[in-house]
């Protein structure tokens, strides 16, 4: 491809306590064929510095913005999706900063739907770090009768996910979109914070505007799952914090009430009920007596708080 011809591509990547992982992000986005692209880094007020830390490690070469406090995934995107907005670029990019790229990834996801005005979003086929011959996501499926979300060909051999096709949503994780699309769809919603599903809600908001989604098998990034979120030790409770169990249920019950139809509700919290019980079977097996707390105080909230205009 042409580099005067190639579309303008923003990369916003979020950080938070994250030195170790942005900085081999980055440095693998530097190493890819595609020009056109410019990496905006948001510090989500990491309290261990490594937001400045990342700035002057890479000086003049990215955008370096500092939010005043933590924002979350969704808020944390948004501030740099404002930038690249003011900026005119032809294409918005959001890609974990746990992840690491193939040279030609950009390259690929960009051609796939960069002549095809059908499709507004396009996404690669993320595999993991320490198996990279093992799916982590290849697209989504979506059962709106329930509000439920599900990974292609999770934990599969990478070959069985070598089909590009349509998809019913895109994960956060790496998510292209058209910025003419963005600028009709609006911005994540930040009531969702972290712990998912802001972007199966952001995917549904661009199919409702009449855009197809596009998963690209020749594009691959891998992802090491879980590592901005995980404790580096283990405590009582896990590796986990407890509160990501919180805003997983919450954000799962605000996401229902959001896409499924009134006739359905209660079918579908029937379903995350009975979810729910099974946690709590396996919670008080493990003694994680804090995040079963946690996870039940998430889903009351998500049937009980307003989620509208946050």
């Amino acid at each position: 491809m042409d580099f005067i011809k190639e579309p303008s591509v923003a990369i916003i990547l979020v950080n938070w306590n994250g030195y170790e992982l942005t900085k081999v992000c980055i440095h693998s986005l530097f190493r890819m064929g595609y020009q056109n692209y410019h990496v905006v880094l948001v510090d989500n007020a990491s309290p261990d510095g490594s937001g400045p830390r990342i700035r002057d490690a890479f000086k003049d070469k990215i955008t370096y913005i500092q939010n005043e406090k933590n924002l979350g995934f969704s808020g944390g995107n948004n501030t740099g999706i404002r930038y690249a907005l003011e900026k005119g670029f032809d294409y918005i990019l959001e890609l974990n900063n746990d992840t690491e790229v193939e040279p030609d990834f950009l390259t690929r996801l960009v051609d796939s739907i960069d002549d095809r005005p059908e499709f507004g979003a396009a996404q690669p086929v993320m595999t993991y770090t320490s198996e990279k011959e093992k799916v982590w996501n290849a697209g989504g499926i979506y059962w709106p009768v329930l509000g439920l979300s599900f990974t292609r060909n999770k934990n599969r051999p990478v070959y069985q996910a070598m089909n590009s096709k349509e998809t019913d949503w895109i994960t956060g994780c790496c998510f292209l979109i058209k910025t003419e699309v963005l600028q009709k769809v609006g911005f994540l919603k930040e009531v969702f914070f972290f712990g998912s599903f802001e972007d199966v809600d952001m995917s549904l908001r661009i199919k409702q505007e009449g855009y197809k989604l596009w998963y690209e098998c020749t594009s691959k990034i891998y992802h090491s799952v879980g590592q901005s979120s995980k404790s580096k030790t283990k405590g009582k409770e896990g590796y986990l914090n407890p509160m990501l169990h919180y805003l997983v249920n919450r954000n799962q019950l605000f996401f229902i009430r959001m896409h499924v139809k009134w006739w359905f509700l209660p079918l579908a919290y029937a379903v995350q009920a009975g979810k729910m019980l099974a946690f709590t079977l396996y919670f008080i097996v493990r003694g994680r007596f804090g995040k079963l707390r946690h996870a039940w105080r998430g889903f009351f909230h998500g049937i009980i708080k307003n989620y509208e205009d946050r």
